[in-house]
């Protein structure tokens, strides 16, 4: 026997009211869009076992078709409802963060069979409609557009998979096997999408994906390791290129120290000996730079150590190489050098031989911050760190290699060294005093012009490092000017 039934009114109120409460929380957040299912479905529980008895076996009014039909929505609302928050309650474990665009392939999955578990109760409670034989139609159904989609559905089993072991996701630099390396961008049912380093759109399906090696670069860390081989004339002793080697990644900022880079003869041969150079960076945007940068820093130090990368083809191996050398000569690095470019060879080697060479071993103090500034240092070998000091705590600014020069603001202004250079191996250098500069600045227009330019750079870019440095600052652009101004009046 059916319970009495309610009012046509209270049940469509109560229809309205769910259908209003579940679009209006549709984008409020979880919590509360499981509190409120929650509650509207003890709520339609009870009125479902009120009007029609349990949901399993439901007795519908057949006196009045009106009341009969609003009993049916009402059951079949109540299985609708609780297939939405099984669905809720299952996806919590799976609850990822939101904004990643990432499909949740099983969730998905889950949620599917649910709500068509749901359809099919309905189905049969609500409208007692036969299963079995809606089942056993279906069944020859999906066979059909199984055979004609299959290669679709090999993508979406792929994807579940994949989805299930989660190799991978939204934001992380992958590797496909067969060239393709980049950014994914989307995640999806059929295919994933990655953004390449040429910036374009890459369409990889799952099935593929499944069956061919990937490399995840964003995990465990986004580090990246990599090496370069260089070769140089075999005359050139292992020990000494190995130690300029690992100058050269000294003098790479976005190359970790940690992991320490590594330097290994790798090949030896009549002619030549070939080294690896093993690195790490923080991420692979750095990599491609600090790739070129430190062959260009290799370049250098075989340049002024006066080492040949490779023997002329057809060349006698004994007796041909040039002798190798612990720095070039003072005429030659002056040479080497733009700022002294434009002078005369015959007063550039007069320059030279005023130089005072100055001997450097590794922790030891080149220039302290603060104290007068004493002349011009170019460095022939090793390598040299600034630092300065603002707030209480000691900030690296940067390194010099062969062939950079440092202390042009303390030369031309006679202020304070605006930072400390301390040597990070051993070190060669020659200086330039300020009494043995200053008549030939006087003199040489150009070469004034090209100090006072590189003074200025060092100013801008020690203003840019730093907000506020420990040392008094050099003053404002127009003072600064005419301090250099003074100091090449003879």
């Amino acid at each position: 026997m059916p319970l009495p039934p309610v009012s046509e009114l209270i049940l469509t109120t109560v229809l309205a009211c769910l259908t209003a409460g579940n679009w209006r929380i549709a984008w409020r957040p979880a919590w509360l869009r499981m509190a409120t299912g929650a509650f509207f479905f003890v709520l339609l529980t009870l009125l479902t076992v009120k009007t029609s008895g349990p949901p399993v076996a439901p007795v519908f009014d057949t006196a009045s078709m009106a009341i009969g039909l609003w009993q049916q929505g009402l059951v079949a609302a109540w299985w609708i409802l609780g297939g939405r928050l099984v669905v809720g309650l299952l996806r919590l474990p799976l609850f990822r963060e939101r904004g990643t665009g990432e499909a949740k392939l099983g969730s998905d999955l889950v949620a599917g069979i649910v709500y068509i578990a749901a359809v099919l109760a309905v189905v049969n409670f609500v409208f007692d409609l036969p299963v079995r034989a809606l089942l056993a139609t279906s069944g020859v159904i999906a066979i059909v557009l199984a055979l004609a989609l299959q290669n679709t559905l090999a993508d979406v089993f792929a994807g579940i998979a994949v989805g299930i072991e989660h190799p991978y996701s939204i934001g992380d630099r992958i590797w496909i096997d067969g060239a393709i390396e980049g950014v994914i961008v989307q995640v999806n049912w059929r295919s994933i999408r990655i953004r390449t380093d040429g910036n374009d759109i890459a369409t990889v399906p799952n099935s593929l994906i499944a069956k061919a090696r990937v490399i995840n670069r964003s995990k465990p860390t986004t580090r990246r390791d990599d090496a370069v081989q260089v070769s140089c004339d075999a005359s050139a002793k292992p020990d000494l290129v190995m130690d300029l080697l690992r100058q050269a990644t000294m003098l790479c900022p976005k190359i970790l120290a940690d992991p320490a880079p590594s330097v290994l003869l790798s090949r030896i041969g009549l002619r030549s000996n070939s080294y690896d150079i093993a690195f790490s960076v923080a991420h692979t945007d750095h990599l491609g730079a600090m790739k070129s940068l430190l062959l260009k820093e290799v370049l250098r130090q075989f340049r002024y150590h006066n080492i040949r990368t490779s023997l002329p083809a057809g060349a006698a191996v004994d007796g041909l190489a040039s002798p190798l050398v612990e720095t070039l000569t003072p005429e030659q690095l002056l040479a080497e050098i733009p700022l002294f470019a434009a002078l005369a060879a015959e007063k550039r080697d007069a320059l030279a031989r005023t130089m005072v060479r100055r001997m450097f071993e590794p922790t030891k103090t080149v220039l302290s911050q603060g104290e007068a500034g004493a002349g011009l240092f170019i460095v022939a070998s090793g390598v040299v760190e600034g630092s300065r000091m603002m707030a209480g705590h000691s900030h690296v600014v940067g390194r010099f290699g062969p062939g950079d020069s440092f202390g042009e603001i303390s030369l031309l202004t006679d202020g304070p060294n605006p930072g400390t250079l301390v040597a990070v191996t051993r070190c060669i250098l020659f200086e330039l005093r300020r009494n043995e500069l200053q008549p030939l600045l006087a003199a040489e227009p150009r070469l004034a012009a090209a100090l006072e330019a590189s003074a200025r750079r060092g100013q801008a870019f020690l203003a840019r490092d730093a907000a506020k440095a420990a040392s008094a600052p050099p003053g404002p652009p127009a003072q600064f000017l005419a301090q250099i101004r003074a100091f090449f009046k003879p």
